[in-house]
């Protein structure tokens, strides 16, 4: 592997880690993990209650992670699971009234620190490594068993 190659990904690699941590720095006061946070915006966003199985693929990890996560979010009253009208042997996962204030409160606030941490960075050049980035996604995809 070239020495470059490998600069990129750990640039890449370090880019995210450094963004999280300071998105979690800058919403600690909700009180929410990273995962929570994704969740409830999940939920928000898709303006219905999903199952806990969609919820997992949104989010990209396994429905046993999602049920802890549930429960925790159950246990403070920020989801409801309900019976799946369609089929009670289902259940759904609505987002609360508080909750979904919440979201609508820290959304803005990370995409507003998306803006400040892109805000030295010219659109030609987003828009270079945007381009970039696909490219790096599909030849990861492309190299998975």
């Amino acid at each position: 592997m070239s020495a470059s190659a490998n600069e990129c990904i750990v640039g890449i690699v370090r880019a995210g880690e450094a963004f999280v941590a300071l998105a979690n720095r800058a919403l600690s006061g909700y009180q929410l993990s990273p995962a929570a946070r994704q969740a409830l915006a999940v939920l928000d966003g898709a303006g219905e209650p999903l199952s806990p199985t969609e919820i997992a693929r949104r989010l990209i990890v396994t429905t046993a992670s999602v049920t802890s996560l549930l429960d925790t979010l159950e246990r403070r009253g920020l989801v409801e699971r309900r019976p799946d009208p369609a089929d009670r042997r289902r259940l759904l996962v609505a987002i609360t009234p508080p909750a979904q204030a919440m979201v609508r409160q820290y959304v803005p606030e990370v995409v507003a620190l998306q803006g400040a941490v892109m805000s030295g960075i010219g659109e030609e050049d987003r828009q270079q490594l945007i381009a970039v980035l696909t490219r790096i996604r599909e030849a990861i995809a492309a190299a998975s068993p």
